[in-house]
């Protein structure tokens, strides 16, 4: 296949393709300081604090930023990191939250879930956005957020979970979110689409699968949960509405579309966006392409958020 990468996400889509040769170290390294790197607007406010856990789960950290001039009662988006249930933190998506929060405007409350590991595995990370949700709806007006405007974002892993937890919460009749934002989502355990099969991807199958696996743990030769992997959910009727957002260049890409084409068959309204010509966790990249993908979630969340009010 002959792949010609977006301008400006060159560097992105060689290394995610393994075809970063002699310079992928140093193309890396640019890479990772431009994603940990952020600037706060003026009077835009960063806060870390602890959520009280339950029911086992320890306190979870979460980082709140709040444009300046928010006024009380605004709404609030919970943040999902990415990094394949076995990496990343809250870090990774300051530049994406502070841009949400600045331009929805709205709080912007992200989660720092526990990672899997020997010890933690499926629900453990999933429990952890659980409290930090209900959480957000007994004490949103104690940060000046609205309770009944809360939305979701989720990021490949942090997708996963962000959809895993609206399933929950759509079947023990809990509030959800007004919106929920699947970016690159990581849906399925199946290998069956032709985003698999092309011969140089973002998230290889083997890749991928692996920290699935992880995630899952030993299933002792049961089925894993829908809540786990949310493409196994035979009926996606009463959901709320979402947007997807996906990569050309990415073997999620197809269960991402396949998942879209699946809500909207079930009358769930849904936005699509398929990015062209970029790789896994393209809007990691500060250029025109993510920019304008952000501005979509922001007037997304802007519509959703109104559609509440009343």
């Amino acid at each position: 296949m002959n792949y010609k990468p977006n301008p400006d996400y060159e560097e992105h889509f060689a290394l995610n393709m393994s075809m970063g040769g002699e310079d992928a170290e140093e193309s890396l390294a640019k890479i990772q300081a431009n994603l940990l790197s952020y600037e706060l607007g003026p009077d835009t406010t960063m806060e870390d604090r602890m959520v009280p856990g339950s029911n086992g789960v320890p306190d979870v950290k979460i980082r709140i930023i709040r444009p300046a001039n928010l006024p009380k009662g605004a709404p609030v988006i919970m943040d999902i990191h990415g990094g394949g249930w076995i990496a990343g933190t809250v870090d990774i998506d300051n530049r994406r939250n502070i841009h949400l929060a600045e331009s929805t405007p709205a709080l912007v409350v992200a989660v720092e879930y526990r990672l899997t590991s020997a010890t933690v595995r499926y629900p453990e990370p999933l429990k952890d956005c659980y409290v930090v949700y209900k959480w957000l709806l007994e004490n949103a007006a104690e940060i000046g957020g609205d309770p009944k405007k809360i939305a979701l974002h989720g990021t490949s892993a942090g997708g996963n979970l962000a959809e895993g937890l609206v399933l929950y919460l759509r079947d023990h009749g809990e509030q959800q979110p007004c919106l929920t934002v699947l970016n690159c989502p990581a849906l399925s355990d199946r290998i069956y689409s032709s985003s698999y099969q092309m011969d140089a991807m973002a998230v290889s199958a083997t890749g991928y699968n692996q920290p699935l696996h992880f995630y899952l743990g030993d299933l002792m030769g049961k089925s894993a949960s829908y809540y786990a992997v949310p493409d196994l959910c035979s009926d996606l009727r009463g959901l709320r509405p979402h947007f997807i957002i996906t990569a050309e260049y990415d073997s999620l890409r197809d269960e991402g579309l396949n998942y879209a084409m699946r809500l909207l068959s079930a009358y769930v309204p849904c936005e699509i966006i398929s990015a062209p010509r970029v790789a896994h966790g393209f809007c990691t990249v500060d250029a025109e392409l993510t920019k304008w993908v952000h501005e979509g979630c922001c007037a997304a969340f802007r519509r959703e958020f109104d559609s509440m009010t009343g």
